[in-house]
């Protein structure tokens, strides 16, 4: 398997773990979590477009 498709499921995994987290928490450390999922998505969209070229 490519490194970068490895990464690109870490990503979205640690993500949407990150967005669970954070909807369960939901006080003041949940918001921080779900912004880290918010991040976390958008480098799996950004190595998503980079190994399909689009």
């Amino acid at each position: 398997m490519s490194t970068a498709i490895i990464l690109q499921i870490i990503a979205g995994l640690l993500g949407l773990g990150l967005f669970i987290g954070g909807v369960f928490v939901l006080a003041g450390p949940g918001w921080s979590l779900i912004a880290a999922a918010t991040s976390c998505f958008c480098v799996f969209e950004f190595l998503r477009k980079g190994l399909t070229g689009e």
